[in-house]
């Protein structure tokens, strides 16, 4: 059964003939008005970048300009690959002036935001789901759709049933073996309302093939390409002439389909910069949802929405389902996403540097001032003797001014990562194995300090200066 719902029409995507392209073009520049020089020079210049097979469809276009004066143009210019697009631009921001004025009444009465899921992933527009490698940006892509198409819930927000179309681009057994785990675990088919292709053969930067594409999709469809770099195969993601193609045809493929496209994406070599390739992509996405992993703990958050909350993560972990037998007898599994709501252990995000140095300035300070109770137990380091040995082990401070201020902002970060807790301006350890670790911090004291293992019973009864409750009289410049 689960084979047979995965199956998709067979979409044609034969290489385009001249013909096709030629008719293709005409229908791009049949949006544009050759009434200006400039503008039927620059539709001139980008078409002879492909050669003479456009000149006919220039001319014609041209017509209404004067097809003498067309014709000595397209003898004259040099080819410019990115000449039609600011003649787009141009013309679509002087019709936006013209028709889409408002006034108070008007922006009003307008229709708000149509989501595909609440909050989240709106019903129209380019989308992008990324994350690195590993993250289960896929699997998080696929619990998604399901939701969608079958009008249920994606983490606790209502979705609102709409048709899918998967194209998977890569991985296709993997694809495969994810549908029936999903069915697995939750204990139903693949929904009617969605529909997966899996192909080798689509690139979303010729038109010819996203109009094809399109063909096949329902009005309203969610259209989700798995990925983005196999869908422009030979394209330079860090060129904007490059990524303006690709943004240009799943513009295009959401409109023709009155829905939304989302590309799979992966991030940059630093995750913290976002996804990978150049800085439009980001800039032209209606949403951009990002998936992220540390150790065993994944989260996912709305990285950019332009009507909507973002950055709140929702945590998840990847479990496992078995989805059949191979040849020899040993289970083949796939993973399913189940939304985590565990605690996140303290310190869950690596420390950052001065974050480590202040863990390790602690550490050294307690060695030779830590506080000590009758009974030989660690009772916590002051801020005041720890922030000598702080200001030494951050040598390469350029300042004094700096060591202060660092050492401030490291004592609340530190707290507020549940490694330390603070009571007094006295500080200890924090989590499950702080006594064990203070125990032994106790001992190092000790050692340390002649006579203090035996002189632990018969101390003579003072205030312990570095314990909680007790407050110092000097007064010190934060």
């Amino acid at each position: 059964m689960a084979d047979a719902s995965i199956q998709a029409p067979n979409f044609g995507f034969d290489a385009p003939t001249v013909a096709d392209e030629q008719a293709a073009m005409r229908e791009i520049i049949s949006h544009l008005l050759p009434k200006k020089e400039e503008d039927v020079r620059m539709v001139a210049a980008a078409l002879k970048t492909h050669g003479p097979k456009f000149e006919s469809a220039f001319l014609e276009w041209a017509t209404p300009y004067g097809r003498y004066k067309a014709k000595g143009l397209w003898a004259k210019v040099k080819p410019d690959p990115d000449a039609m697009t600011e003649v787009i631009e141009r013309q679509v921001i002087a019709a936006n002036d013209k028709y889409q004025i408002f006034g108070p009444v008007e922006i009003k009465a307008l229709s708000p935001i149509e989501w595909a899921i609440k909050g989240v992933l709106p019903r129209r527009g380019v989308s992008m789901i990324f994350g690195p490698s590993g993250s289960g940006k896929s699997f998080v892509a696929l619990n998604m759709i399901y939701a969608i198409a079958e009008g249920s819930e994606f983490f606790g927000r209502l979705a609102k049933q709409a048709p899918i179309l998967y194209v998977g681009l890569e991985g296709q057994a993997g694809i495969k073996n994810r549908i029936i785990a999903m069915e697995r675990a939750q204990g139903r088919p693949m929904p009617e309302f969605m529909r997966v292709l899996l192909t080798n053969a689509f690139s979303i930067t010729n038109p010819q093939q996203v109009e094809k594409l399109a063909k096949e999709c329902p009005q309203g469809c969610i259209v989700v390409i798995d990925t983005l770099n196999q869908a422009a195969p030979n394209a330079d993601e860090n060129s904007s002439k490059d990524m303006g193609l690709i943004l240009a045809g799943a513009k295009r493929l959401a409109e023709l389909v009155e829905g939304n496209c989302v590309l799979i994406h992966h991030s940059g070599k630093n995750a913290q910069a976002g996804e990978r390739g150049h800085s439009s992509l980001r800039a032209a996405l209606d949403c951009s949802i990002e998936v992220s992993r540390n150790d065993d703990r994944r989260s996912w958050k709305v990285a950019k929405a332009k009507d909507g909350k973002d950055g709140e993560e929702h945590a998840f972990r990847l479990e496992i389902v078995e989805v059949g037998m191979d040849e020899d007898g040993d289970a083949v599994t796939s993973c399913v996403v189940v939304p985590d709501e565990s605690p996140v252990a303290p310190g869950a995000k690596p420390m950052n540097k001065l974050q480590k140095l202040g863990m390790e300035s602690f550490r050294e300070a307690c060695r030779t001032s830590g506080g000590m109770d009758e009974q030989g137990n660690f009772t916590g380091l002051h801020r005041e003797l720890w922030r000598p040995v702080f200001y030494r082990m951050y040598a390469d401070a350029p300042s004094d001014d700096a060591r202060r201020t660092a050492f401030n902002r490291v004592l609340k970060d530190l707290v507020k990562r549940q490694e330390l807790t603070e009571q007094d301006n006295v500080y200890r350890l924090a989590g499950l194995a702080a006594q064990l670790v203070e125990a032994c911090i106790a001992k190092v004291i000790q050692k340390g300090r002649p006579g203090q293992s035996e002189q632990a019973n018969e101390r003579e009864q003072q205030p312990n200066t570095f314990a909680p409750g007790y407050r110092t009289n000097r007064t010190h410049t934060l």
